[in-house]
């Protein structure tokens, strides 16, 4: 697995074409902080819980950190026009909202419930364009990213590369403390970069990586991995 240390009370964009492994990514960073023992927040707009923690459970994540290590505002299912009841939680792990006061709302109410640093995940912003004018979003990513940085801990936001316009993109990207940039080379090969990061020094060199399938010792589950 890729372990990638961002700063503390920080708010990050990672920007990412269409199947390049956004939330594969944001999965990964969010397994290195559960086992570090920081409360994770994960925001899913552009899939249900049970989707995610499907994906998490590839990735070696157990389903009984739910409500102890990973809490989930599920705002995917409001876009359905129904909320996912597949996941029969009977506590308070899993957070119904249906607009973006909601999502803000929940995030300080879990922060505010322990003492634990915090860690929050939003994928993806994209999704919020598409069914909220684009001040509003831009307007909820500002607000968001300032509290999240001054009271709770760290935010990783993810935005879809060429489905927005070069001047909303500019704005993430000025309000963010740091972008983090995924994106195919000529051959198709996947490639990382930290373009920016407040504060710190960065290299603007593509580093590789892959997602590939491996076999857990004794269990015969596939599990993504990072190299």
């Amino acid at each position: 697995m890729i372990k990638a240390t961002f700063p503390d009370h920080s708010s990050m964009l990672m920007i990412g074409s269409p199947g390049i492994g956004m939330l594969e990514f944001a999965v990964s960073i969010a397994k290195d902080w559960m086992e570090a023992n920081n409360m994770v927040l994960f925001v899913t707009v552009d899939l249900l819980p049970t989707d995610l923690l499907d994906i998490m459970n590839s990735f070696g994540v157990d389903k009984e950190v739910l409500g102890k290590n990973l809490f989930i505002i599920d705002y995917h299912s409001s876009l359905l026009g129904s909320f996912d009841n597949s996941t029969n939680c009977q506590g308070t792990e899993i957070r119904k909202v249906s607009d973006l006061e909601g999502i803000m709302f929940n995030i300080s109410t879990l922060a505010d419930s322990t003492d634990r640093p915090v860690k929050i995940i939003i994928h993806s912003l994209s999704t919020l364009f598409l069914y909220n004018q684009a001040n509003v979003v831009l307007k909820f990513f500002q607000i968001s990213s300032s509290r999240i940085r001054n009271e709770f801990g760290t935010a990783f936001f993810t935005i879809h590369e060429g489905v927005h316009d070069e001047k909303t993109v500019n704005h993430l990207m000025a309000i963010a403390d740091g972008v983090l940039e995924l994106r195919f080379d000529e051959e198709l090969n996947r490639r990382m970069r930290i373009r920016n990061m407040r504060g710190c020094i960065t290299s603007s060199q593509w580093i590789p990586y892959e997602i590939r399938q491996v076999q857990q010792p004794g269990e015969g589950q596939s599990l993504l991995e990072w190299r």
